[in-house]
């Protein structure tokens, strides 16, 4: 089905998202994001009402009270129904659940980690853009009925794990109700002199470390209660780029530099170096946390079957990025370099695996 080139209606879009074999690409034109409701890890995807006639009655389901909803249930539908294609098929690849937030599933208008590797493996994705480590490891734990289905969990070999990001550099709701900035509850108001690591309130990040932690090893015991065996795969994300003055990122879904750089300003930080040495010293930190539970690649590391994806330096320009918090997708950059770090992980654990 071929859409109009000047306007579409709501029910035509809606056609090619039910169609898995419509590449994500052809959907793109037809969709923007909403900034003024979109927070790190939790972009919000709409269609866009300059390509897109919306009837009230759309506008209602799509814009209501779950409106973040809308592009995040047809992103997971789609990936559903191509694996349950695949599996149907007789597909041969490796099975591989995966558990995260908008780095493994940013709705639609990025391909993002999952989309990348989904070419080489059987994925069932359980992501959601704005799913959060509390949400993910408390009850109603979604990974749990794959890795029991008799059918289903006797194939499955590995779990991909994305979250805890937005317990560093995301947003939560302040006493006040409000959304605010964790930046502005981890770093101190700016001490002249003093390096970027000394400027973090230690307590405060400590606190929020050990809640990470705390979810990881949930994730890591239940997967080895339930499916002994199967591996898995977490991260801590990249050294993201606030944004600066000569920043070529213009992403539809967010103001740009409201998620870091304006956080950290009110902080007192106004060099970009400085911002940018801040986020890495957290991310930094993150990394280490988790070492200390992966001993798959990581010596020590406390659970054999955990296995630790290193993307902090990859990013390293801000052409690799599509926003403050996400890469790219652009053809060898961002997420697909993301991608190909998970891919030779998830290689070793494949083949150290008895699952």
């Amino acid at each position: 089905m071929t859409m109009a080139s000047t306007r579409a209606t709501f029910d035509e879009l809606e056609t090619l998202l039910a169609d898995p074999d419509v590449p994500d690409s052809a959907i793109r034109p037809y969709l923007t994001g909403a900034p003024q409701v979109s927070l790190p890890f939790a972009p919000v995807v709409v269609p866009d009402a300059t390509r897109v006639a919306m009837r009230p009655l759309d506008e209602t389901r799509v814009l209501g009270p779950v409106f973040l909803d809308w592009a995040n249930r047809w992103s997971r539908w789609r990936r559903q129904k191509r694996f349950e294609r695949r599996l149907a098929a007789g597909d041969p690849a490796p099975v591989l659940v995966s558990e995260g937030d908008s780095w493994f599933q940013f709705p639609l208008l990025l391909d993002d980690v999952i989309d990348q590797l989904e070419p080489r493996y059987l994925i069932l994705s359980l992501d959601a853009a704005g799913d959060t480590l509390a949400a993910m490891t408390g009850p109603g734990r979604e990974y749990v009925a794959p890795l029991v289905d008799a059918k289903l969990g006797p194939r499955v070999r590995g779990f991909l794990f994305s979250a805890g990001g937005n317990d560093i550099i995301g947003e939560e709701r302040g006493p006040d109700g409000r959304m605010r900035s964790v930046l502005e509850t981890l770093v101190h108001e700016r001490r002249p002199g003093l390096p970027a690591a000394a400027q973090i309130d230690e307590a405060a990040l400590e606190e929020r470390l050990a809640r990470i932690e705390a979810g990881y090893r949930k994730v890591l015991e239940t997967v080895a209660t339930l499916r002994p065996g199967v591996f898995v795969v977490g991260h801590a994300y990249a050294h993201a780029i606030p944004a600066h003055p000569a920043d070529p990122r213009d992403p539809r879904w967010t103001r740009h530099g409201g998620w870091l750089r304006d956080p950290l300003r009110r902080r007192g930080f106004k060099e970009p170096e400085e911002q940018r040495a801040i986020v890495a010293a957290l991310i930094d930190r993150f990394h280490a946390r988790l070492e200390r539970l992966m001993g798959g690649n990581c010596p020590g590391g406390a659970y054999p079957q955990g296995w630790l994806v290193d993307c902090r330096n990859l990013l390293d320009r801000t052409e690799e990025w599509a926003d403050e918090i996400h890469p790219t997708d652009a053809p060898g950059r961002g997420f697909a370099r993301v991608a190909e770090r998970f891919d030779a992980v998830i290689r070793s654990a494949l083949a150290s695996s008895t699952g």
